[in-house]
């Protein structure tokens, strides 16, 4: 009896060392996805768009969505530097807030561009003045925040995550990516009623 007793005990240990070592390596590896998570945080805290581009991605130059390309600016390096999406990243904030097994979570507070193009519309808004109208709205757009889970691999030491995603992209930006997804249904909307009237007519 005794030596099962013996038995039980050291089977009990041996669980428990195990059980620390995997929670050891667990709390290592969210560290270490951690501190891969943190370097868009670097890149948005250093106002640095061409690093923020390469690792959304891949690249150092913008691979904007063609429905956005003209408000991005990406043609050459001065103008990337002077978009709209680095206007906007200048106000940003950023945080990981949690890493999970497969997604990072990040908190960002950005500009609310949702009713930008409403605006934009309402003041009559030119290409000769679209600059300084754009930094006036930047100036008195009120703060949104979002909540992001990015997927994300590591294995062998390699970090890899999914960045270039629209809802991404749209926290950064502020719902820019929704406003102009709105911006473009009700444009679409105009044209097809515009065409029913022309056939009642």
């Amino acid at each position: 009896m005794k030596k099962c007793k013996f038995i039980k005990s050291e089977i009990a240990i041996a669980i428990l060392g195990c059980s620390i070592i995997f929670t050891a390596c667990d709390v290592n590896t969210d560290k270490k996805v951690e501190k891969q998570a943190n370097k868009v945080v670097d890149a948005v805290e250093s106002k640095d768009i061409t690093k923020l581009d390469a690792i959304i991605n891949g690249t150092d130059e913008i691979k904007a969505d063609e429905e956005l390309k003209d408000f991005f600016e990406t043609d050459t390096e001065a103008n990337q530097k002077n978009g709209l999406m680095s206007k906007i990243i200048k106000h940003d904030t950023i945080k990981v807030k949690k890493v999970g097994k497969d997604t990072v979570t990040y908190k960002i507070t950005a500009p609310d561009f949702s009713k930008y193009f409403t605006e934009m519309k309402k003041s009559e808004v030119t290409e000769e003045n679209i600059e300084s109208f754009t930094d006036d709205y930047i100036s008195n757009a009120e703060k949104v925040t979002n909540e992001v889970e990015i997927p994300y691999t590591y294995k062998y030491g390699i970090y890899s995550a999914e960045y270039d995603t629209e809802e991404f992209v749209n926290a950064l930006t502020g719902n820019l990516v929704t406003a102009y997804q709105e911006l473009m249904q009700d444009v679409q909307k105009e044209l097809s009623e515009e065409t029913g009237d022309e056939k009642n007519n």
